[in-house]
């Protein structure tokens, strides 16, 4: 049942969640039955009492009501919470209203175990849960579990009742809890569902509400200043996440025990009821904030903050704190034991080894040091333990040392916590081969799928042609070898066969050399259809991020379109890079035909949005300069994409100073030949060099024409001190 009142409420509240752009995330729907339910929840923010029962309701349609302290029954807001359906934890009858809700089905309740706003996040596992803040030391309280087990015990005993036609038992009971027998008990049945509340990022600071609720109130006591700066930016910018943990069925929890003590006779039905919850109180109660507490939803900075309280020295690199954090995320995501964030999927926390800005890395990393629990020096950490096991007041701690609350969250995963543990006493030799195999494995892994997803018998080559490949250095090489990684890029189309015979000549020096696979490439052409110049991007800078892990330095050479991936990777760099080789970059290309892309594929997606196949123009078939490593068809999404990458690449081509080699062929037939000469002017590089060879092909780096480039690119090495 949904009153008029509380529908009222949904709407502001749907107001709000807009107003705010407010990011709700919802899990585990399929796991509330179609039953009266408590829902028992952790318990972080004030604006919890609010949201969660308008989310409830606008994934389900069902009413929650629950308690609120009884400081904000005042004015507007008191007005508001009551037609809200939530009731003062301060009134004489709310258990029995609980208790009446339940045992007839009219409203869910949801009520938070621990007994208080839990701001430190600290819990303690210890016959039980126990809260650790400065207003209140204590087990988590068992309030929750006996009224949910009353509701149950009431309803069994009315249906019973009435069956025996017990009246004096059936008024005792109205007299109670205010229910009378309906046929509709029979079919009821309580349930608790465990709901776990996660945030990320937490970070306090000024914002809209905060500076709002300034100019509506002159002085603002201190603890709703930290309250408006912590849950106002939360509000306004974290991701919320609201998990549904799996219901716990209350019939079946005590029906053995019930079924035995109710045949004890004498004894009134209340002392047995009240034998039953003694019994089950602690235990049920165990049970579900075990299931609320393993129900996070791990994200960055949780690994972040852990990585930060395990690390055996107080002395670290960041270099070390990244492959920590990564190397565990992944082991974390493969004990399949917990929720994850996307913060760490692999696909997102590879990037924090491209040496580029990183939202994830450098919003915690800053916090870190704002609030003191890291000091900078170079590239070296130094982490402040102390602060990890200071006390600090109740309304201060989320301001003060927000990573301790969002650490004191992780540490209630052991299994995490303990894989944190093992990997922060990994040597970081060790540890640079663990994160360069997990990448590198991924990498392959995301190209077989890729293979077996796209695989087409007319356009489809031999699976190696397509895979990306990595060749070490020998063991004889010289150490100032041995430390640079050559990260090689493919062209536009191809795959990574094609920049085979560079790698091999480049490894022959004893470089190590690394080979990508540019998403959508190397498995058949259907697959351009639905990639972005981002994802190519992106596919590049795997490769970045394996040889960071393993070289002091890195080269990119590219070839045609990888040419370009490679300059516009020069230009995010905050680590300058060894070299930038680019071969027949293009920034225009020499098909006129390539000018029309655009405008069919518009006409294209306007056909597709009127359902209409007939008159769709979505590829071309061409004869490629290398048939047997090279696609025969081509999507024009893809071509269209290769103009934007082009247009970005133009506009970031001021901001590379790495020593550069552009090499274009003069009679390219693919690219317009200028492009290598407006390349080299508009780098900044001090150190540049441009070859122009009178050259009638486009793929240079095979063929009759590849020694000659190889050995320009030889001489350029040498120049750099390289070789």
């Amino acid at each position: 049942m949904v009153s008029k009142t509380f529908r009222y409420a949904a709407i502001a509240m749907n107001i709000m969640e807009k107003l705010l752009g407010s990011k709700f995330s919802v899990n585990g729907i399929e796991n509330l039955p179609n039953q009266p339910i408590l829902f028992v929840a952790n318990h972080f923010t004030r604006s919890e009492t609010f949201f969660v029962p308008y989310i409830i309701h606008k994934y389900t349609g069902r009413q929650v009501r629950c308690l609120a302290d009884s400081s904000l029954y005042h004015g507007i807001l008191g007005k508001f919470l009551r037609s809200a359906g939530t009731i003062s934890t301060k009134s004489d009858n709310r258990d029995k209203i609980i208790v009446k809700d339940l045992v007839s089905g009219e409203y869910d309740w949801m009520i938070y175990p621990e007994g208080i706003m839990i701001k430190s996040k600290e819990i303690k596992k210890s016959e039980g849960f126990i809260n650790y803040t400065p207003d209140r030391i204590g087990k988590v309280r068992t309030g929750s579990a006996i009224l949910a087990l009353k509701s149950e015990l009431y309803r069994i005993d009315i249906c019973e009742a009435f069956e025996s036609n017990n009246a004096n038992l059936l008024q005792e009971l109205k007299k109670t809890i205010g229910v009378e027998y309906s046929d509709s008990l029979k079919n009821k049945e309580t349930h608790i569902v465990p709901l776990n509340i996660t945030y990320y990022p937490i970070r306090p600071g000024d914002n809209k509400i905060k500076a709002l609720a300034a100019r509506l109130v002159k002085r603002i006591p201190k603890k709703v200043v930290e309250e408006l700066e912590i849950e106002g930016n939360i509000l306004l910018g974290a991701e919320i996440n609201i998990n549904f943990g799996r219901a716990i069925r209350l019939s079946d929890y005590i029906k053995g025990e019930r079924n035995l003590i109710y045949q004890i006779p004498i004894i009134k039905n209340e002392t047995k009821i009240n034998f039953i919850l003694k019994y089950f109180k602690h235990r049920l109660t165990t049970e579900f904030m075990t299931n609320i507490y393993s129900d996070i939803q791990i994200n960055f900075d949780h690994i972040f903050s852990a990585a930060l309280l395990h690390m055996p020295k107080e002395e670290t690199t960041i270099a070390h704190l990244k492959r920590v954090i990564y190397f565990s995320a992944v082991m974390i995501k493969r004990c399949g034991k917990y929720r994850l964030n996307s913060s760490i999927y692999e696909e997102n926390l590879f990037k924090i080894f491209l040496d580029e800005e990183n939202e994830e890395f450098d919003s915690v990393f800053k916090l870190a040091k704002d609030q003191g629990l890291i000091t900078e020096h170079v590239n070296k950490v130094i982490i402040n333990k102390s602060l990890f096991y200071k006390k600090y007041d109740f309304h201060e701690i989320r301001r003060e040392n927000t990573l301790l609350v969002i650490g004191n969250e992780f540490s209630l995963l052991d299994t995490a916590t303990d894989i944190v543990r093992r990997n922060v006493k990994i040597s970081d030799k060790e540890l640079k081969q663990k994160v360069f195999k997990e990448i590198k494995r991924k990498d392959l892994e995301i190209f077989s799928k890729d293979y077996k997803k796209y695989f087409d018998k007319e356009f489809s080559k031999d699976q190696s042609i397509g895979s990306p490949f990595f060749l070490d250095s020998r063991e004889k090489t010289v150490a100032k070898i041995k430390k640079v990684g050559i990260l090689l890029c493919h062209g536009y189309k191809s795959s990574p066969k094609e920049v085979e015979a560079l790698a091999n000549f480049l490894n022959g020096f004893g470089f190590k050399v690394y080979a990508c696979r540019l998403s959508g490439h190397g498995t058949a052409p259907l697959n351009l259809k639905d990639v972005t110049w981002e994802d190519w991007y992106f596919s590049l800078q795997r490769g970045y991020a394996a040889l960071n892990n393993i070289c002091s330095k890195i080269i990119i050479v590219g070839f045609s379109t990888g040419g370009l991936l490679g300059l516009l990777s020069c230009s995010r760099k905050r680590k300058d890079l060894g070299a930038i080789i680019a071969i027949n970059a293009a920034l225009g290309l020499r098909d006129i035909k390539a000018r029309m892309v655009p405008g069919i594929n518009i006409w294209n997606e306007l056909l597709e949005k009127l359902s209409i196949e007939k008159g769709k123009f979505e590829y071309v078939d061409d004869k490629p300069e290398n048939p047997s490593m090279n696609y025969s068809r081509n999507y024009l999404k893809g071509v269209e994409q290769l103009e934007d990458l082009m247009e970005e690449c133009k506009k970031s081509l001021h901001k590379i100073s790495t020593p550069a080699l552009i090499i274009q062929a003069k009679n390219d037939p693919v690219v317009s030949p200028s492009s290598g000469a407006v390349i080299y002017q508009n780098i900044k590089s001090k150190n540049k060099l441009l070859l122009e060879p009178d050259f009638s092909n486009h793929v240079i780096i095979n063929g009759e024409n590849k020694e000659e480039v190889f050995e320009e690119i030889r001489s350029f090495f040498g120049k750099l001190n390289l070789l």
